[in-house]
C-alpha cells in the first residue's frame, strides 16, 4: 500500500491538475511537495510552510505581530513569505537583487494573505529601513555549500537591525550569515530544523501518527552530527 509521495522541482506545480484535492495554503501558494492517497487519487500539501513555522516555533520565534526582513524572492524565500503573510506578521520587507521578483511575490503573497503586509526592496536599498530589530530569513543561496564564505549582504551595519537571523541553508551547519548575525549581538539558526519538520509534517499526513517533541529532538541531533562530521 502507497502511504504517500514526495514531489520536489521542478514538479511542484506541474503536478497540481492531476491531484484529487489540494490544501488551502498548498493551493495559495501554487506548489505541492506531498501528496496523500484520498479516494479518487491524491491530495496535495505544501510541508514548506509548516515545516519553517514548527522551527521558528521550536527556537522561541512568534511570527505574530512580528516585523520580518527576508532575503530572496525564490523557491524557499518564496514559501516563506506566504507563510508570514498567512501567519500574522506584521510587515514584511522583502529584499531582492531583481526588484521586479520581489514584487510579483509580494503581490502573490498579499493577495493569499488579504492584506498588504509585505513590501518589495531592492537588496541595495537595505538602509532604508527603519531604524529597529527585526526578525530576519535568509532564504537566498548564497554561503550554501561550497561558497561557505559569502553572505548575501556582507556590510556589518545590516546586521546590526537583526534580533535572531534564520538561514534556510543548512549546509554548512555555521553559515557566514549567522555567524555576521552572533558577531552583531543576534541570535542565529540553520535551516536544519526546517528540513526535519518538514519531513516531519509529511510523515504526519501519511501515517496519521504525531511525532513526540522529543522524537524530534533526537532525531535533530543525530542530523546535526552528521552535517557537522561531513563539513
Amino acid at each position: 500500500q502507497l502511504l504517500g509521495v514526495n514531489v520536489t522541482v521542478p514538479h511542484k506545480s506541474a503536478v497540481i491538475p492531476y491531484l484529487a484535492e489540494i490544501d488551502r495554503e498548498a493551493s495559495l501558494i501554487g506548489a505541492v511537495n506531498t501528496l496523500v492517497p484520498v479516494e479518487n487519487g491524491f491530495k496535495g500539501y505544501n510541508t514548506d510552510l509548516p515545516g519553517l513555522y514548527r522551527a521558528l516555533v521550536s527556537e522561541g520565534i512568534s511570527l505574530s505581530g512580528e516585523e520580518v526582513i527576508l532575503l530572496g524572492a525564490g523557491g524557499a524565500a518564496r514559501a516563506a513569505a506566504f507563510l508570514c503573510a498567512l501567519r500574522g506578521a506584521k510587515r514584511v520587507y522583502l529584499l531582492n537583487r531583481s526588484l521586479e521578483k520581489a514584487q510579483a511575490v509580494a503581490e502573490e503573497a498579499n493577495l493569499a494573505a488579504g492584506r498588504q503586509c509585505i513590501l518589495p526592496m531592492e537588496l541595495s536599498s537595505w538602509k532604508s529601513l527603519p531604524e529597529k530589530k527585526y526578525l530576519a530569513i535568509q532564504g537566498t543561496s548564497v554561503g550554501l555549500a561550497p561558497n561557505t564564505d559569502e553572505a548575501v549582504i556582507e556590510d556589518r551595519d545590516f546586521y546590526r537591525l537583526i534580533h535572531t537571523g534564520f538561514d534556510l541553508v543548512y549546509r554548512p551547519a555555521n553559515t557566514r550569515f549567522m555567524r555576521l548575525t552572533e558577531e552583531a549581538g543576534g541570535k542565529a539558526c540553520n535551516g536544519l530544523k526546517m528540513l526535519l519538520y518538514q519531513g516531519v509534517e509529511a510523515f504526519e499526513l501519511w501515517t496519521g501518527l504525531k511525532v513526540k517533541e522529543e522524537d524530534v529532538a533526537f532525531c535533530y541531533e543525530q542530523m546535526k552530527k552528521e552535517l557537522e562530521k561531513n563539513e
